[in-house]
């Protein structure tokens, strides 16, 4: 049994896809299997997932295509197919609730379970139902996870990684910290940049020396921000699994109801412009990436109708969806009635390769668009969402000045 630091006992699991993609190729493709595969980024030009074949032979995510062809000139290269990598990740989310109900997914490809009890419930003790799942999720789809069981989130996700390929890594009650200790401290997830370089001009490289760090001090390099990082270097966390149902699973939310009912389609794109700002930031905040955007509609009536848009690869910013609001708004507004409110989702969690933009041939626009995008987020959270407009607002308002 495995207990958490000065809460009720609790057992959480992780399981990590491994070579998730590429491992899904070959699965649902027979001609790939035994072969050399990596799937390809086809905008950015990289390796995004590379078979166990491929990665014998030295291929990496993160290089260019071009240069893993060079590498291994037998190699199968494979375009992204992301609805796939969500079917198989929805039927092995589908297993997993089958052993517990608690089931949070941290994007496509991961996931937490909170097995605590499921000794009395299906009398296996937690790693018998990993294995069990491991197991299943092998013969049955053809691939291949990492599993991790601690007492909390943060250290199973990172005790699921250290298990990679296919294996299972326990962290017993009260060794978290010693666990923790030597890895580095980039794989708490969630540290921006700058606190990444002011750390390391500081000599803390490892999570060991960041959990024995003083307060005091590592508070005038990241302010209020030190005393959360040292608790989670020390393994103490204590957040339950589901207690994020909407960013984990859902996706997150933007809604705007209006004082009055609204039928202008121009006046509509405007708020969803601004709605997807919004949205996007939220995103951006969470370090991960979306594929999949909901528009919800409530008419007058209270009738509603609703629509999705899939986004060609996973992002975190607004500039691959705004040129398609208006094909999302028009799919979703399927009754020429007047709307009371609009409902905006971000769905489809995807974790970010920090590796994948360092050698992506579009890394410079790539990286050009986040760092506008963070000092935007910075002006709107400082003055306020006003403070700044696309030209295509103030045009907008400018012509219906116009038009009054």
């Amino acid at each position: 049994m495995i207990y958490t630091i000065g809460v009720a006992s609790r057992t959480i699991a992780h399981w990590d896809g491994d070579r998730f993609f590429a491992s899904i190729e070959q699965a649902a493709d027979r001609r790939l299997r035994g072969r050399p595969v990596v799937v390809g980024a086809e905008r950015r030009g990289v390796v995004l997932s590379a078979s166990q074949e491929a990665r014998r032979l030295g291929i990496r995510p993160g290089w260019p295509v071009g240069r893993a062809r060079r590498a291994v000139p037998d190699l199968v290269v494979v375009p992204a197919h992301f609805e796939l990598y969500e079917r198989f990740f929805d039927e092995i989310l589908w297993l997993c609730q089958e052993a517990t109900p608690a089931v949070e997914p941290a994007a496509v490809g991961a996931a937490w379970l909170d097995l605590t009890g499921t000794e009395r419930v299906h009398a296996q003790d937690p790693r018998a139902v990993m294995e069990r799942i491991q197991t299943t999720v092998r013969r049955w789809l053809r691939v291949s996870l990492s599993t991790g069981i601690a007492a909390n989130r943060l250290v199973s996700r990172l005790a699921a990684r250290a298990g990679k390929p296919g294996g299972k890594v326990v962290v017993p009650a009260g060794g978290e910290r010693a666990f923790l200790a030597p890895l580095p401290v980039a794989a708490l997830s969630g540290l921006r940049r700058e606190e990444l370089e002011a750390l390391d001009l500081a000599g803390i490289r490892t999570l060991g020396q960041l959990a024995s760090a003083p307060v005091d001090a590592l508070g005038a390099l990241l302010g209020r921000r030190a005393l959360p990082l040292i608790r989670q270097a020390q393994g103490v966390a204590d957040e339950p699994v589901g207690a994020r149902p909407k960013a984990a699973a859902e996706g997150w939310t933007e809604r705007v109801e209006f004082p009055e009912d609204v039928w202008e389609e121009r006046l509509l794109l405007r708020v969803l412009r601004g709605m997807l700002e919004r949205l996007m930031a939220q995103v951006r905040a969470a370090g991960v990436e979306i594929r999949r955007l909901t528009l919800e509609l409530r008419y007058t009536d209270r009738a509603e109708s609703r629509s999705s848009l899939d986004l060609p690869e996973p992002c975190c910013t607004e500039d691959d969806a705004l040129p398609r609001l208006g094909e999302l708004l028009r799919s979703a507004w399927t009754r020429r009635v007047r709307l009371r409110a609009m409902t905006l989702r971000a769905g489809r969690v995807y974790r970010p390769g920090a590796q994948l933009e360092l050698f992506s041939p579009n890394a410079e626009e790539r990286e050009r668009q986040r760092r506008v995008a963070a000092v935007l987020d910075g002006l709107r959270g400082r003055f306020g969402p006003a403070a700044l407009m696309r030209g295509a607002d103030l045009l907008d308002r400018a012509a219906a000045v116009g038009e009054d």
